[in-house]
């Protein structure tokens, strides 16, 4: 499942070629459990890793663990709100595709649901082949669009960062990177917003098998940068036992670790 472009031993550590794919992740938000269930199965057919949720209520909370790159989401949710408030919340710290299913066909429901950027709308019951051609025709968008973006310049927050340059740049003035920063941010920076084992950043960094050699100099790294980054309110680098680590976007009102 995990694939990555591989460095020259003669170049470490070498920004440009260094490359994570992974599996696509969805996170299906369906209080029908028997449509859910099935729609997982099919889904999972298709080589995609999936999280189903069926209490709306827990939507939000599931999609900043799991960082899914594509929801599908019941509007008519047996919960508190329904899926277009849980779409408005996303998009408060997420642009990703979101496409709504729903029985619901007034005019009023698509002016809504297409009124929220990067969506699409499904009207139930639908084939599960037409949402996953949907499903595939937005995730492909994605991946077009990611791989047309300027990949030697990120905006994280305020800073810009430049890894062929080392540096980030914010209007403070600019702090320079060791390589090894340079490259372990390069990494979460192209994985945005999904968590990353550390097992897998060192052995994309450093090009070996066995991993806990490398785990302080990982540790001194992730720790550099979350120092730099510290005095930005808008990300975070999150370090997590269980789950790995992920660079976000930060919310208003959030403590930082």
């Amino acid at each position: 499942m995990i694939n990555c472009w591989i460095i020259s031993s003669r170049v470490p550590f070498d920004n440009k070629k260094i490359k994570f794919k992974r599996m696509k992740k969805i996170l299906v938000v369906e209080d029908d459990l028997n449509l859910g269930t099935a729609l997982v199965g099919f889904l999972e057919m298709q080589k995609y890793e999936v999280y189903y949720v069926s209490n709306g209520d827990e939507a939000i909370a599931e999609f900043q663990q799991f960082s899914p790159d594509l929801v599908t989401l019941d509007v008519m949710l047996n919960c508190s709100i329904d899926g277009f408030e849980i779409a408005r919340k996303i998009r408060k710290f997420s642009d990703v595709p979101i496409i709504f299913t729903t029985s619901r066909d007034g005019n009023e429901d698509y002016e809504i649901g297409f009124g929220i950027e990067n969506s699409d709308y499904v009207r139930k019951p639908y084939r599960l082949v037409e949402l996953m051609l949907r499903i595939n025709k937005m995730v492909e968008a994605e991946m077009t669009s990611a791989a047309a973006a300027n990949d030697n310049q990120f905006r994280i927050g305020r800073f810009k960062f430049f890894p062929d340059e080392q540096s980030l740049k914010f209007d403070k003035g600019d702090i320079h990177l060791n390589h090894l920063d340079s490259v372990v941010l390069a990494l979460l920076c192209r994985n945005k917003g999904n968590f990353m084992s550390r097992e897998e950043i060192i052995k994309i960094v450093w090009q070996v098998e066995e991993t806990s050699s490398k785990e302080a100099a990982l540790y001194n790294s992730i720790s550099r940068l979350k120092k730099y980054l510290y005095n930005d309110d808008q990300v975070v680098i999150e370090n997590k036992i269980r789950l790995g680590i992920r660079l976000r976007d930060y919310e208003e009102g959030e403590k930082r670790d």
